[in-house]
């Protein structure tokens, strides 16, 4: 998965900003070392910060401010579905595979959600969806859920043959 953590971002609170490019520096320092382990309660920290960012809605009715806030919210997502996606691979590595399941379980739904409001196909969201399910078909496979490894590969075949319907807007 991606790195999200170069974090120029309007939609991360900027008070956050700091303590989040510290926290991802200290994640890359220990993962370096192949301390997998040790970085996770920073993965989960960062998880944390982003998950309670908050955007204002635009009390206004005007088109631009209704899309800047809507980009605004699909960056932050993105946001929130990668660090969820990178908790969740430092679990798998560990062999923590339920918790691995739980976070990108979240980061799934997250991203199967942005692919929705998305106006046109959106590759990368496509692409970490792709990936997404092929390791929770992998956690599945490890935990004995033959049901739901079947289900994954169900949603993946899915989605590369019928791309996810964008939303209408309301």
């Amino acid at each position: 998965m991606a790195s999200a953590y170069a974090l120029n971002s309007q939609s991360v609170n900027p008070a956050n900003l700091l303590e989040l490019q510290v926290l991802a520096q200290v994640v890359i320092d220990l993962q370096n070392k192949n301390n997998i382990r040790g970085s996770i309660p920073y993965l989960a920290k960062i998880a944390q910060i982003v998950d309670n960012q908050q955007l204002t809605k635009p009390s206004g009715t005007s088109e631009e401010d209704r899309h800047r806030y809507e980009k605004q919210k699909n960056e932050l997502d993105k946001v929130k579905a990668d660090a969820h996606a990178q908790l969740a691979d430092a679990y798998f590595k560990i062999g923590n595979y339920i918790n691995a399941e739980a976070s990108l379980s979240f980061s799934v739904a997250i991203w199967e959600k942005l692919l929705q409001r998305q106006q046109q196909d959106v590759p990368d969201i496509r692409s970490f969806l792709l990936k997404a399910y092929d390791r929770l078909k992998e956690c599945y496979e490890i935990m004995d859920k033959q049901k739901m490894a079947t289900f994954m590969e169900a949603r993946k075949s899915k989605l590369l043959q019928h791309p996810i319907k964008p939303e209408q807007d309301q």
